[in-house]
């Protein structure tokens, strides 16, 4: 007479293929973390950087937190000497300018200067061999908006940017177009033949980052 159950595997077997499976979940949560880890400890890191920055940049005996003040030195019996005011006195020299939204309340951060590999430890990056602020052409802003500059993608035209630099000078520009582009086709980087402009560039969507959203602003006339 057949036995119904001979086809089943047997119990030894069936711990194998149990151990095989445990060990292909455990080998997935393994390349899970590595994927996803590592870009999470980045964020954090850059968070605490940025947080850091803008702490120090806005240390109470800054000249920025002073209303940008020009401070004088007394000495008994001389005639006052004006000191040049310097923002970000409490602030190492990496960090190169203070970026603000007045349109997105509470939005801002202290930007480095270098090339597009400090992005990997600061969240907001002036290209270095472009124009500063206030000086004539396209100065190049690179930004991550994860984890604290997430509402750039709400900017519209007409929207202002605004960037104070060590020496407690503020450059007001307004946004004339927003748009968005393949990390292949960055023909923003391309130099303007005239005027005072900045181009910023961010990642979007949130969380994916597979496309740039350009933001490109003119000086406001005095």
């Amino acid at each position: 007479m057949n036995n119904p159950l001979r086809h089943l595997p047997s119990w030894a077997g069936r711990r194998r293929l149990g151990a095989v499976l445990a060990g292909g979940g455990i080998l997935l949560i393994v390349a899970g973390l590595a994927i996803f880890v590592p870009p999470l400890v980045g964020l954090l890191q850059r968070s605490r950087a940025d947080t850091k920055a803008l702490q120090e940049w806005k240390d109470p005996g800054s000249a920025l937190s002073s209303n940008l003040k020009v401070k004088t030195i007394q000495q008994p019996g001389a005639s006052p000497v004006a000191t040049t005011p310097t923002c970000g006195s409490g602030s190492p020299a990496s960090s190169y300018a203070l970026i603000d939204f007045p349109q997105l309340s509470g939005i801002e951060g202290v930007a480095g200067n270098g090339t597009w590999s400090m992005l990997l430890s600061r969240s907001v990056v002036h290209y270095s061999n472009s124009p500063g602020p206030g000086q004539p052409g396209n100065g190049l802003w690179a930004m991550h908006r994860e984890p604290n500059f997430e509402p750039l993608g709400t900017l519209k035209a007409g929207d202002t940017v605004v960037i104070t630099n060590r020496a407690c000078q503020q450059f007001t520009y307004v946004i004339t177009n927003m748009w968005t582009e393949s990390p292949s086709k960055v023909t923003q980087l391309q130099p303007i033949s005239s005027g005072t402009w900045i181009t910023l560039i961010t990642c979007t969507p949130l969380w994916i980052d597979s496309e740039r959203i350009v933001i490109r602003a003119q000086l406001q006339a005095s």
